[in-house]
């Protein structure tokens, strides 16, 4: 008799809608990906994390209803993050 597998999808996560297909590497990036993205993400105005994708690169909080743009897997990139801290050196330095 076969053996049954107990914890399906556990290693394969959200990219076992794959099976066998892209290799390994691939689908264990897809996964973090996926995991990162659908993360609950703080919202800039009211500071809930509540943050919803709403499509690539677009961003709405489902408590105030702020909708932003930002990176496509998460609502902020590393750039914009560097972009922001420099922009707040520069205000307070005058």
């Amino acid at each position: 008799m076969a053996k049954k597998f107990t914890k399906k999808g556990r290693i394969s996560r959200s990219a076992g809608r794959f099976g066998a297909r892209y290799g390994r590497k691939d689908r264990k990036l897809v996964a973090d990906l996926e995991e990162r993205m659908r993360a609950p993400h703080v919202c800039a105005k009211c500071a809930r994390p509540t943050v919803k994708r709403i499509g690539t690169g677009i961003w709405k909080c489902s408590k105030c209803g702020h909708t932003f743009a930002g990176g496509t897997y998460i609502p902020y990139t590393s750039v914009g993050q560097t972009l922001l801290r420099t922009m707040k050196n520069v205000a307070e330095a005058k």
